[in-house]
């Protein structure tokens, strides 16, 4: 028979080399491989002219199409499914990356970082938000769609979100005007057009509310390029509390054991 003193000891002694251990591994890194659909643009895109900062200094330009990526998402490793916000079989992205590329079916190995998105990205992101809400009658707090940006109605407003975030990612002033400045965009569909507009509109108003930073993430590529989405925040247990639940159990069992004795 174990006896209790005993068994608490033993407990320490794990709890000790459990904890331990954990506080020398090296960190998990949050990562995802997305399998990007075929055709890319679920809901259609818009083909515009695009001009922006070079890489490495100057300017250059595009000839690309802007709309809303869509895929699917395996070999999660350091997160649950539930970052997904509408599931792991339907991640619909946008790029927040201009100087890679990616093409229908590419199977991409992504880090994720749940920071380091700019404060002039969520600012728009926060009036899309409001303008896809106001549209569908879904202003009211219990009602309110932070995610409507990644869920919009039309190729048009895919489109003008697309163009909206490289532009909240490469402008440097608040003008809040696709046609000039170091990012800007021509040959733009009359729909495409009117929904950006309507967008920059809602970001300029002073009362504008940004999109708190826990809602979207970045899923980043060396080789391909960097994706923005929505992410529902939740409560991930930290590995010292799940250690510490584990040896709850074994504390419990060898109660149980010993009472039995």
């Amino acid at each position: 028979m174990i006896s209790t003193s005993r068994a608490i000891a033993v407990l320490g002694l794990l709890a000790g080399l459990f904890l331990g251990g954990r506080a020398e591994a090296e960190p998990i890194v949050p990562s995802v491989t997305i399998t990007f659909d075929r055709p890319i643009f679920s809901m259609g895109s818009d083909n515009v002219r695009i001009f922006f900062p070079g890489e490495t200094g100057g300017s250059d330009s595009a000839r690309v199409a802007a709309g809303r990526f869509s895929g699917s998402a395996s070999n999660l490793v350091g997160v649950s499914e539930s970052i997904f916000v509408d599931g792991v079989d339907d991640v619909f992205m946008y790029c927040y990356d201009l100087y890679d590329a990616i093409r229908g079916g590419n199977v991409v190995d992504y880090t994720i970082n749940f920071g380091s998105i700019m404060q002039r990205t969520l600012d728009f992101i926060g009036a899309v938000n409001t303008v896809l809400n106001t549209q569908r009658g879904t202003l009211a707090l219990e009602a309110f769609d932070r995610y409507a940006w990644v869920r919009p109605d039309s190729a048009a407003q895919s489109a003008a979100i697309q163009l909206g975030l490289w532009e909240s990612k490469y402008e440097s002033d608040d003008a809040w005007d696709i046609g000039t400045g170091s990012f800007s965009a021509s040959a733009l569909h009359s729909g495409t057009g009117a929904a950006l507009e309507g967008f920059f509109a809602a970001v300029r108003d002073p009362g504008n509310t940004p999109l708190e930073p826990q809602f979207a993430m970045l899923l980043e590529s060396p080789e391909y390029q960097d994706m923005i989405t929505a992410d529902p925040p939740g409560t991930v247990p930290t590995p010292a509390p799940l250690g510490l639940l584990l040896l709850g159990g074994l504390a419990a069992f060898w109660q149980r054991r010993h009472s039995r004795a």
